[in-house]
Protein backbone atom coordinates (compact mmCIF):
# COMPACT_ATOMS: atom_id res chain seq x y z
CA UNK A 1 0.00 0.00 0.00
CA UNK A 2 1.36 3.32 -1.07
CA UNK A 3 0.97 6.36 1.09
CA UNK A 4 1.40 9.96 -0.03
CA UNK A 5 3.27 11.94 2.50
CA UNK A 6 2.31 15.63 2.91
CA UNK A 7 4.47 18.13 4.60
CA UNK A 8 2.44 19.88 7.24
CA UNK A 9 3.31 23.51 7.64
CA UNK A 10 2.92 24.74 11.19
CA UNK A 11 3.05 28.47 10.84
CA UNK A 12 2.31 30.33 14.04
CA UNK A 13 -1.19 31.69 14.10
CA UNK A 14 -1.55 35.42 13.92
CA UNK A 15 -2.80 37.06 17.08
CA UNK A 16 -6.15 38.78 17.16
CA UNK A 17 -4.59 42.22 17.33
CA UNK A 18 -2.52 41.61 14.19
CA UNK A 19 -5.56 40.19 12.37
CA UNK A 20 -7.63 43.19 13.37
CA UNK A 21 -5.02 45.68 12.21
CA UNK A 22 -4.66 43.92 8.86
CA UNK A 23 -8.43 43.87 8.50
CA UNK A 24 -8.61 47.60 9.14
CA UNK A 25 -5.79 48.28 6.69
CA UNK A 26 -7.62 46.40 3.93
CA UNK A 27 -10.92 48.15 4.74
CA UNK A 28 -9.82 51.76 4.78
CA UNK A 29 -13.29 53.29 4.52
CA UNK A 30 -14.51 51.42 7.55
CA UNK A 31 -11.32 52.21 9.43
CA UNK A 32 -11.50 55.89 8.54
CA UNK A 33 -15.06 56.01 9.79
CA UNK A 34 -14.00 54.27 12.99
CA UNK A 35 -11.21 56.77 13.50
CA UNK A 36 -13.58 59.66 12.78
CA UNK A 37 -15.79 58.34 15.58
CA UNK A 38 -12.72 58.22 17.81
CA UNK A 39 -11.63 61.75 16.96
CA UNK A 40 -14.94 63.60 16.83
CA UNK A 41 -16.25 61.86 19.90
CA UNK A 42 -13.02 62.43 21.76
CA UNK A 43 -12.13 58.74 21.52
CA UNK A 44 -15.48 57.03 21.46
CA UNK A 45 -14.33 53.51 21.22
CA UNK A 46 -12.23 51.02 23.12
CA UNK A 47 -10.62 47.90 21.82
CA UNK A 48 -10.80 46.65 25.40
CA UNK A 49 -14.27 45.45 24.44
CA UNK A 50 -12.83 42.94 21.92
CA UNK A 51 -13.14 39.27 22.70
CA UNK A 52 -9.66 37.81 22.13
CA UNK A 53 -10.87 34.72 20.26
CA UNK A 54 -13.57 36.35 18.18
CA UNK A 55 -13.09 35.70 14.45
CA UNK A 56 -12.29 38.90 12.61
CA UNK A 57 -15.17 38.34 10.19
CA UNK A 58 -17.58 38.95 13.09
CA UNK A 59 -16.13 42.33 14.08
CA UNK A 60 -18.69 44.24 12.04
CA UNK A 61 -21.69 42.00 12.64
CA UNK A 62 -24.30 44.74 12.27
CA UNK A 63 -26.74 44.29 15.13
CA UNK A 64 -29.16 47.11 16.04
CA UNK A 65 -27.63 50.27 17.49
CA UNK A 66 -29.38 51.93 20.41
CA UNK A 67 -31.23 55.08 19.33
CA UNK A 68 -34.12 57.32 20.32
CA UNK A 69 -37.43 57.42 18.45
CA UNK A 70 -36.01 59.98 16.01
CA UNK A 71 -33.09 57.73 15.05
CA UNK A 72 -30.42 59.63 17.04
CA UNK A 73 -27.68 57.76 18.89
CA UNK A 74 -26.34 59.91 21.73
CA UNK A 75 -22.89 59.34 23.22
CA UNK A 76 -21.59 61.10 26.32
CA UNK A 77 -17.87 61.81 26.08
CA UNK A 78 -15.95 62.78 29.23
CA UNK A 79 -12.37 64.06 29.08
CA UNK A 80 -10.35 63.52 32.26
CA UNK A 81 -6.92 64.72 33.35
CA UNK A 82 -5.40 61.27 33.71
CA UNK A 83 -6.33 58.00 35.33
CA UNK A 84 -3.05 57.92 37.30
CA UNK A 85 -3.29 61.47 38.70
CA UNK A 86 -4.85 62.69 41.92
CA UNK A 87 -8.27 63.99 40.95
CA UNK A 88 -7.60 62.58 37.50
CA UNK A 89 -11.14 61.25 37.10
CA UNK A 90 -12.76 64.68 37.38
CA UNK A 91 -14.40 65.47 34.04
CA UNK A 92 -12.55 68.46 32.62
CA UNK A 93 -14.55 68.29 29.39
CA UNK A 94 -18.08 67.02 28.76
CA UNK A 95 -19.63 66.59 25.33
CA UNK A 96 -22.66 64.89 23.83
CA UNK A 97 -21.98 63.44 20.38
CA UNK A 98 -25.21 62.66 18.55
CA UNK A 99 -25.29 60.66 15.32
CA UNK A 100 -28.42 60.80 13.19
CA UNK A 101 -28.87 57.50 11.41
CA UNK A 102 -31.53 59.00 9.14
CA UNK A 103 -30.06 62.39 8.25
CA UNK A 104 -26.37 61.40 7.98
CA UNK A 105 -25.51 64.22 10.36
CA UNK A 106 -23.54 64.76 13.53
CA UNK A 107 -24.23 67.08 16.47
CA UNK A 108 -21.64 68.16 19.06
CA UNK A 109 -22.88 69.75 22.29
CA UNK A 110 -20.41 70.84 24.97
CA UNK A 111 -21.70 71.16 28.54
CA UNK A 112 -19.81 73.18 31.21
CA UNK A 113 -18.25 71.17 33.99
CA UNK A 114 -19.54 73.59 36.67
CA UNK A 115 -23.21 72.89 35.95
CA UNK A 116 -24.79 71.87 39.27
CA UNK A 117 -26.92 68.73 38.94
CA UNK A 118 -28.72 66.07 40.92
CA UNK A 119 -27.32 62.55 40.55
CA UNK A 120 -27.31 59.12 42.14
CA UNK A 121 -24.20 60.19 44.07
CA UNK A 122 -25.85 63.37 45.36
CA UNK A 123 -26.13 66.97 44.24
CA UNK A 124 -22.81 68.22 42.93
CA UNK A 125 -21.01 69.83 40.01
CA UNK A 126 -21.24 67.82 36.83
CA UNK A 127 -17.49 67.26 36.61
CA UNK A 128 -17.55 65.39 39.95
CA UNK A 129 -20.30 62.89 39.11
CA UNK A 130 -18.25 60.30 37.22
CA UNK A 131 -15.29 60.55 39.62
CA UNK A 132 -17.51 60.03 42.69
CA UNK A 133 -19.50 57.23 41.07
CA UNK A 134 -16.39 55.42 39.85
CA UNK A 135 -14.76 55.67 43.29
CA UNK A 136 -17.85 54.23 44.95
CA UNK A 137 -19.07 51.70 42.37
CA UNK A 138 -16.35 51.10 39.75
CA UNK A 139 -15.83 51.94 36.07
CA UNK A 140 -18.95 50.63 34.38
CA UNK A 141 -21.47 51.74 37.00
CA UNK A 142 -19.66 55.08 37.08
CA UNK A 143 -20.42 55.43 33.37
CA UNK A 144 -24.08 54.53 33.95
CA UNK A 145 -24.48 57.08 36.74
CA UNK A 146 -22.85 59.81 34.64
CA UNK A 147 -25.22 59.01 31.76
CA UNK A 148 -28.22 59.21 34.09
CA UNK A 149 -27.15 62.62 35.41
CA UNK A 150 -26.83 64.02 31.89
CA UNK A 151 -30.11 62.46 30.83
CA UNK A 152 -31.91 64.01 33.82
CA UNK A 153 -30.72 67.53 33.04
CA UNK A 154 -31.15 67.31 29.24
CA UNK A 155 -34.28 65.12 29.10
CA UNK A 156 -32.47 63.22 26.33
CA UNK A 157 -31.70 59.52 26.01
CA UNK A 158 -27.97 58.93 26.51
CA UNK A 159 -27.21 55.56 24.95
CA UNK A 160 -23.45 55.20 25.42
CA UNK A 161 -20.55 56.86 27.22
CA UNK A 162 -16.77 57.04 26.92
CA UNK A 163 -14.19 58.43 29.34
CA UNK A 164 -11.02 59.65 27.63
CA UNK A 165 -7.69 60.32 29.32
CA UNK A 166 -6.53 63.67 27.92
CA UNK A 167 -3.08 62.18 27.39
CA UNK A 168 -4.64 60.20 24.52
CA UNK A 169 -5.52 63.49 22.87
CA UNK A 170 -1.93 64.79 23.09
CA UNK A 171 -0.37 61.50 22.02
CA UNK A 172 -2.76 61.19 19.08
CA UNK A 173 -1.77 64.67 17.86
CA UNK A 174 1.92 63.70 18.06
CA UNK A 175 1.20 60.41 16.31
CA UNK A 176 -0.16 62.26 13.27
CA UNK A 177 2.64 64.85 13.29
CA UNK A 178 0.73 67.79 14.77
CA UNK A 179 -2.35 69.70 13.61
CA UNK A 180 -2.92 72.99 11.84
CA UNK A 181 -5.56 75.26 13.33
CA UNK A 182 -6.61 78.90 13.15
CA UNK A 183 -6.45 80.58 16.57
CA UNK A 184 -9.13 83.32 16.56
CA UNK A 185 -7.79 85.12 19.64
CA UNK A 186 -4.36 85.13 21.30
CA UNK A 187 -4.10 83.46 24.72
CA UNK A 188 -1.74 84.38 27.55
CA UNK A 189 -2.64 82.17 30.50
CA UNK A 190 -0.26 82.42 33.50
CA UNK A 191 -2.37 79.96 35.49
CA UNK A 192 -2.12 76.81 33.41
CA UNK A 193 -1.61 73.85 35.81
CA UNK A 194 1.93 72.51 36.24
CA UNK A 195 3.23 69.52 38.27
CA UNK A 196 3.26 69.69 42.08
CA UNK A 197 0.29 72.08 42.19
CA UNK A 198 2.29 74.85 40.51
CA UNK A 199 1.40 77.08 37.56
CA UNK A 200 3.03 77.68 34.20
CA UNK A 201 2.34 80.28 31.53
CA UNK A 202 0.70 79.13 28.31
CA UNK A 203 0.90 81.54 25.38
CA UNK A 204 -0.30 81.20 21.82
CA UNK A 205 -0.59 83.86 19.13
CA UNK A 206 -3.59 84.66 16.99
CA UNK A 207 -3.58 83.26 13.48
CA UNK A 208 -2.83 80.00 11.71
CA UNK A 209 -0.72 77.72 13.94
CA UNK A 210 0.71 74.21 13.79
CA UNK A 211 0.44 72.55 17.19
CA UNK A 212 2.21 69.53 18.64
CA UNK A 213 0.45 67.28 21.15
CA UNK A 214 1.45 69.16 24.29
CA UNK A 215 0.53 72.56 22.84
CA UNK A 216 -2.77 71.25 21.45
CA UNK A 217 -3.66 69.87 24.88
CA UNK A 218 -2.90 73.20 26.55
CA UNK A 219 -4.91 75.02 23.90
CA UNK A 220 -7.84 72.69 24.56
CA UNK A 221 -7.70 72.96 28.37
CA UNK A 222 -6.67 76.58 29.09
CA UNK A 223 -9.52 78.37 30.84
CA UNK A 224 -8.39 80.93 33.44
CA UNK A 225 -7.99 83.86 31.02
CA UNK A 226 -10.89 82.96 28.73
CA UNK A 227 -14.25 81.32 29.28
CA UNK A 228 -15.64 77.80 29.39
CA UNK A 229 -17.58 78.74 26.27
CA UNK A 230 -14.39 79.64 24.38
CA UNK A 231 -12.59 76.56 25.66
CA UNK A 232 -15.39 74.22 24.58
CA UNK A 233 -15.36 75.80 21.13
CA UNK A 234 -11.58 75.33 20.91
CA UNK A 235 -11.95 71.66 21.80
CA UNK A 236 -14.50 71.10 19.04
CA UNK A 237 -12.30 72.95 16.53
CA UNK A 238 -9.30 70.81 17.46
CA UNK A 239 -11.19 67.55 17.07
CA UNK A 240 -12.27 68.51 13.56
CA UNK A 241 -8.71 69.65 12.73
CA UNK A 242 -7.38 66.24 13.79
CA UNK A 243 -9.95 64.55 11.54
CA UNK A 244 -8.76 66.66 8.59
CA UNK A 245 -5.09 65.84 9.25
CA UNK A 246 -5.76 62.11 9.53
CA UNK A 247 -7.58 62.08 6.21
CA UNK A 248 -4.82 64.05 4.42
CA UNK A 249 -1.98 62.04 5.93
CA UNK A 250 -3.27 58.59 5.04
CA UNK A 251 -2.74 57.31 8.58
CA UNK A 252 -5.01 54.37 7.94
CA UNK A 253 -2.69 52.76 5.40
CA UNK A 254 0.19 52.73 7.89
CA UNK A 255 0.03 49.48 9.83
CA UNK A 256 2.67 50.64 12.31
CA UNK A 257 0.73 53.78 13.23
CA UNK A 258 -2.48 51.79 13.45
CA UNK A 259 -0.76 49.52 15.95
CA UNK A 260 0.36 52.53 17.97
CA UNK A 261 -3.17 53.95 17.85
CA UNK A 262 -4.55 50.65 19.12
CA UNK A 263 -2.20 50.76 22.11
CA UNK A 264 -3.09 54.37 22.92
CA UNK A 265 -6.82 53.72 22.87
CA UNK A 266 -6.62 50.48 24.83
CA UNK A 267 -4.78 52.20 27.68
CA UNK A 268 -6.71 55.45 27.85
CA UNK A 269 -10.42 54.83 27.12
CA UNK A 270 -13.19 53.46 29.34
CA UNK A 271 -16.45 52.91 27.44
CA UNK A 272 -19.58 50.81 27.28
CA UNK A 273 -19.46 50.76 23.45
CA UNK A 274 -18.57 47.40 22.00
CA UNK A 275 -16.47 47.11 18.85
CA UNK A 276 -19.55 45.83 17.03
CA UNK A 277 -21.39 49.03 17.94
CA UNK A 278 -18.37 51.05 16.84
CA UNK A 279 -18.62 49.35 13.47
CA UNK A 280 -22.28 50.29 13.11
CA UNK A 281 -21.52 53.91 14.02
CA UNK A 282 -18.69 53.85 11.49
CA UNK A 283 -21.10 52.74 8.79
CA UNK A 284 -23.33 55.73 9.52
CA UNK A 285 -20.59 58.38 9.55
CA UNK A 286 -18.86 57.30 6.34
CA UNK A 287 -18.75 60.23 3.94
CA UNK A 288 -19.84 62.73 6.60
CA UNK A 289 -19.43 66.31 5.34
CA UNK A 290 -18.69 69.39 7.43
CA UNK A 291 -21.97 71.00 6.39
CA UNK A 292 -23.74 68.18 8.23
CA UNK A 293 -21.89 68.81 11.51
CA UNK A 294 -23.73 71.08 13.97
CA UNK A 295 -21.87 72.28 17.05
CA UNK A 296 -23.03 74.22 20.11
CA UNK A 297 -21.87 75.13 23.61
CA UNK A 298 -24.08 75.54 26.69
CA UNK A 299 -22.76 78.58 28.60
CA UNK A 300 -23.47 81.52 30.90
CA UNK A 301 -22.96 84.37 28.44
CA UNK A 302 -26.43 85.74 27.55
CA UNK A 303 -25.04 87.33 24.38
CA UNK A 304 -24.10 83.90 22.95
CA UNK A 305 -26.01 81.01 21.50
CA UNK A 306 -26.57 78.62 24.42
CA UNK A 307 -26.21 81.39 27.03
CA UNK A 308 -29.00 80.04 29.21
CA UNK A 309 -27.03 79.55 32.45
CA UNK A 310 -26.21 81.93 35.30
CA UNK A 311 -23.91 82.04 38.33
CA UNK A 312 -25.67 82.07 41.73
CA UNK A 313 -24.08 83.49 44.87
CA UNK A 314 -21.18 81.27 46.00
CA UNK A 315 -22.27 81.25 49.65
CA UNK A 316 -25.38 79.32 48.63
CA UNK A 317 -23.16 76.45 47.46
CA UNK A 318 -20.45 76.27 50.10
CA UNK A 319 -18.24 78.82 48.39
CA UNK A 320 -18.21 76.93 45.09
CA UNK A 321 -18.52 78.49 41.65
CA UNK A 322 -21.48 76.70 40.05
CA UNK A 323 -23.79 77.26 37.11
CA UNK A 324 -27.57 76.87 37.04
CA UNK A 325 -30.20 77.25 34.28
CA UNK A 326 -32.08 80.54 34.27
CA UNK A 327 -35.11 78.80 32.85
CA UNK A 328 -35.54 75.03 32.80
CA UNK A 329 -38.02 75.09 29.90
CA UNK A 330 -35.65 77.11 27.71
CA UNK A 331 -32.77 74.81 28.70
CA UNK A 332 -34.70 71.75 27.56
CA UNK A 333 -35.69 73.48 24.31
CA UNK A 334 -32.02 74.28 23.65
CA UNK A 335 -31.05 70.63 24.15
CA UNK A 336 -33.82 69.56 21.77
CA UNK A 337 -32.55 71.96 19.11
CA UNK A 338 -28.94 70.91 19.59
CA UNK A 339 -29.50 67.14 19.61
CA UNK A 340 -32.98 66.11 18.48
CA UNK A 341 -33.69 68.76 15.84
CA UNK A 342 -30.41 70.29 14.61
CA UNK A 343 -31.94 70.58 11.13
CA UNK A 344 -33.88 73.61 12.45
CA UNK A 345 -30.61 75.49 13.05
CA UNK A 346 -29.34 74.36 9.65
CA UNK A 347 -32.18 76.29 7.98
CA UNK A 348 -30.41 79.46 9.26
CA UNK A 349 -33.63 81.49 9.29
CA UNK A 350 -33.27 85.29 9.28
CA UNK A 351 -35.87 86.63 11.70
CA UNK A 352 -37.51 89.98 12.41
CA UNK A 353 -39.20 90.61 15.78
CA UNK A 354 -41.63 93.53 15.94
CA UNK A 355 -43.47 94.83 19.00
CA UNK A 356 -47.18 95.35 18.43
CA UNK A 357 -48.12 95.23 22.12
CA UNK A 358 -47.26 98.83 23.06
CA UNK A 359 -45.25 97.32 25.98
CA UNK A 360 -41.76 98.81 26.11
CA UNK A 361 -38.88 96.39 25.49
CA UNK A 362 -40.96 93.34 24.61
CA UNK A 363 -39.34 92.78 21.18
CA UNK A 364 -35.83 93.11 22.64
CA UNK A 365 -36.68 90.60 25.37
CA UNK A 366 -37.86 87.98 22.88
CA UNK A 367 -34.94 88.68 20.52
CA UNK A 368 -32.48 87.98 23.34
CA UNK A 369 -34.24 84.71 24.17
CA UNK A 370 -34.27 83.57 20.55
CA UNK A 371 -30.56 84.35 20.09
CA UNK A 372 -29.75 82.30 23.19
CA UNK A 373 -31.68 79.43 21.58
CA UNK A 374 -29.48 79.73 18.49
CA UNK A 375 -31.68 81.74 16.13
CA UNK A 376 -30.58 84.69 13.97
CA UNK A 377 -32.65 87.78 14.82
CA UNK A 378 -31.45 90.46 12.42
CA UNK A 379 -34.16 93.07 12.98
CA UNK A 380 -35.97 94.31 16.09
CA UNK A 381 -38.43 97.20 16.19
CA UNK A 382 -41.99 98.40 16.65
CA UNK A 383 -44.98 97.29 14.61
CA UNK A 384 -46.93 100.28 13.36
CA UNK A 385 -50.51 100.03 14.56
CA UNK A 386 -53.18 102.36 15.95
CA UNK A 387 -53.90 99.99 18.79
CA UNK A 388 -52.14 97.16 20.60
CA UNK A 389 -52.40 93.69 19.10
CA UNK A 390 -53.78 91.04 21.41
CA UNK A 391 -52.25 87.90 19.92
CA UNK A 392 -48.75 87.13 18.71
CA UNK A 393 -48.42 86.55 14.98
CA UNK A 394 -45.84 84.92 12.76
CA UNK A 395 -45.52 85.39 9.02
CA UNK A 396 -43.37 83.32 6.69
CA UNK A 397 -41.64 85.48 4.08
CA UNK A 398 -39.86 82.64 2.27
CA UNK A 399 -40.33 78.97 1.58
CA UNK A 400 -37.02 77.72 2.92
CA UNK A 401 -37.56 77.64 6.71
CA UNK A 402 -40.63 75.45 7.37
CA UNK A 403 -39.11 73.65 10.37
CA UNK A 404 -38.11 76.91 12.05
CA UNK A 405 -41.62 78.28 11.50
CA UNK A 406 -43.15 75.16 13.01
CA UNK A 407 -40.84 75.26 16.05
CA UNK A 408 -41.39 78.96 16.81
CA UNK A 409 -45.13 78.65 16.30
CA UNK A 410 -45.22 75.97 19.00
CA UNK A 411 -42.64 77.54 21.31
CA UNK A 412 -44.35 80.95 21.38
CA UNK A 413 -47.91 79.61 21.15
CA UNK A 414 -48.49 81.66 18.01
CA UNK A 415 -51.21 81.17 15.43
CA UNK A 416 -49.53 81.10 11.99
CA UNK A 417 -50.43 84.01 9.71
CA UNK A 418 -50.70 82.96 6.08
CA UNK A 419 -51.67 86.34 4.64
CA UNK A 420 -51.53 89.97 5.83
CA UNK A 421 -55.35 90.11 5.82
CA UNK A 422 -55.44 87.96 8.95
CA UNK A 423 -53.98 90.85 10.94
CA UNK A 424 -56.16 93.68 12.25
CA UNK A 425 -57.49 95.63 9.31
CA UNK A 426 -55.87 98.81 10.64
CA UNK A 427 -52.38 97.37 10.35
CA UNK A 428 -50.03 96.38 7.58
CA UNK A 429 -46.95 94.27 8.34
CA UNK A 430 -43.55 95.43 7.14
CA UNK A 431 -42.75 94.16 3.69
CA UNK A 432 -39.62 92.10 3.05
CA UNK A 433 -38.13 94.74 0.79
CA UNK A 434 -34.56 93.41 0.98
CA UNK A 435 -35.51 89.79 0.41
CA UNK A 436 -33.24 88.80 3.33
CA UNK A 437 -35.89 88.03 5.94
CA UNK A 438 -37.44 84.58 6.24
CA UNK A 439 -39.76 85.09 9.21
CA UNK A 440 -41.53 88.02 10.83
CA UNK A 441 -42.78 87.72 14.40
CA UNK A 442 -45.24 90.37 15.58
CA UNK A 443 -45.83 90.44 19.31
CA UNK A 444 -49.19 91.11 20.94
CA UNK A 445 -50.11 91.54 24.60
CA UNK A 446 -49.93 87.77 25.25
CA UNK A 447 -47.02 86.79 27.54
CA UNK A 448 -43.77 85.51 26.03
Amino acid sequence: MNFKVRKISRKPKKGFIQKSLEYLKKNKKVCLALLVVLIIGGGVFSLQQMHPFHPVKHILNLSPLKADKNGHTNILVLGVGGFAQEGGNLSDSLMIVSISQKEKSLSLLSIPRDLFVASRVGERKLNEVYASAKFKYGDQKGLAIAKDAISNITKLDIHYAAVIDFKLFAELVDLIGGVEIFVPKAINDPFYPAPNYQYQTFTIRQGLQTLDGETALKYARSRKTSSDYARAQRQQDLLLAIKTKVEKQGLLSNLGKLSNLYKLVKERVNTDLSLTEIGIIAKHVQGLEYKNVVSSVLNDDPAHKGGILYTPAKDLYGGQFVLLPRDQVELEEFFKLAIRNPEIWKENAQISVLNGSKETGKANKLSKKLRQLGFHVIETGNFESDKALLKHRIRSLSQRTPKTTEFLTSFLHIQPTKTPSQLDSSTTPNENESGILDLEIILGTDPI
